[in-house]
């Protein structure tokens, strides 16, 4: 029924039956919902009251929308709670439950997925990451941070690397 793009929604049965193709396909949030109608409909007001009949039969819930982003990001093994918070906010999750999810992220997981994080790097046996070079831990703390790890984490994926490769590591 909504193959042709261009066409613009004018009645409120129009955009309603949009919104359900949409949400049909995956999950939405609202905002990206809302942004998704107005590309077809102009009327703002037909847009509020589609979004607010979706959210009275749940069919448009934020939070379980912030949750199956957490689970798809879960999925993915070596990234760390800042990945997460900003793959959330890309995702468009409302603000209010951006803290909630990231509680879900427990220290032991992301402890984890460090770890995880390490084993991957460690398995290419690129020299690069050589950790007994201060280049190499330079570099192995930068493959940590790009993936959204904190200090606390990148300390930890270090200490990890030095021990494995049977050397102690002094900070400095």
């Amino acid at each position: 029924m909504f193959r042709n793009a261009s066409k613009s929604l004018t009645t409120s049965d129009e955009v309603y039956e949009y919104a359900l193709s949409l949400l049909d396909r995956r999950e939405h949030g609202e905002k990206e919902l809302v942004q998704k109608l107005k590309r077809r409909c102009p009327s703002s007001e037909l847009i509020r009251e589609t979004v607010a009949k979706l959210k009275e039969y749940d069919l448009l819930n934020e939070e379980r929308y912030a949750r199956r982003v957490f689970e798809s990001w879960r999925a993915r093994k070596v990234y760390g709670r800042l990945h997460l918070q900003a793959e959330l906010i890309k995702k468009q999750v409302s603000e209010a439950y951006i803290p909630v999810i990231l509680d879900m992220l427990s220290e032991e997981e992301e402890s984890w997925r460090v770890q995880a994080a390490y084993r991957q790097i460690a398995a290419r046996r690129d020299k690069k990451y050589d950790c007994t070079t201060e280049k190499g831990m330079a570099a192995l703390a930068r493959y940590f941070s790009a993936r959204g790890f904190g200090p606390s984490m990148i300390r930890l994926g270090l200490a990890l690397a030095k021990e494995e490769a049977g050397t102690v590591w002094q900070e400095k």
